[in-house]
């Protein structure tokens, strides 16, 4: 029997990584077999995306990194899933959508093109949940914890989230708001995933 793949999408501070970790550990109790997984991947192009060792490139440059990492990681994803696996993912392409096509220091990806480049190497996810955040709360959360990307400022993060609910609203995306407790959002998304 085919697996199931999952996205979790949301801004920085949306708490992606600790419901993962709620749904693997859900799903695992009911004898799911599952796959975590993220991007950018720990793949060699993913690793140079980690790095943080490519500097000042356009966002049309960057978004080629992230749609490359994917087209490596969506093989694995589709290897995973006919082997039966569960695919929890941290990020997919509507991330590159989101974020690419948000202005950050003056420069912007085009929407239309950041889809065009992505529709050959992606695989539809069966559910993808977009976990919604006021951007401020999500600065807090990742001040909390200390380790800041170029991406986190606030203004850019309001430009990303709108770009996050244009893309939820124009396909399938369950939006969950993430501002409640771990257990309140962990509930939502089981039973989302139940259904």
């Amino acid at each position: 029997m085919a697996g199931r793949f999952i996205v979790f999408e949301g801004i920085d501070g949306a708490g992606k990584s600790t419901l993962i970790d709620g749904v693997s550990e859900f799903l695992t109790s009911r004898n799911v077999n599952v796959m975590k997984t993220a991007e950018p991947t720990d793949g060699p192009i993913g690793h140079i995306i980690r790095s943080g060792t490519v500097k000042k490139i356009s966002q049309n440059a960057e978004a080629l990194l992230f749609t490359a990492d994917r087209a490596c990681h969506t093989q694995e994803i589709l290897e995973w899933t006919a082997a039966g696996k569960t695919v929890l993912c941290d990020r997919y392409y509507a991330s590159t959508i989101a974020y690419q096509a948000a202005d950050l220091n003056g420069t912007e990806s085009s929407k239309e093109w950041l889809k065009e480049i992505n529709r050959p190497i992606i695989a539809d996810p069966d559910i993808t949940i977009l976990l919604d955040i006021d951007p401020e709360e999500g600065m807090r959360r990742v001040n909390d914890r200390g380790d800041r990307s170029k991406f986190e400022i606030m203004d850019y993060l309001k430009r990303v989230r709108s770009n996050y609910i244009e893309i939820a609203k124009e396909n399938n995306v369950h939006i969950v708001d993430a501002s409640r407790t771990k257990d309140e959002v962990l509930n939502e998304v089981i039973t989302i995933i139940g259904e």
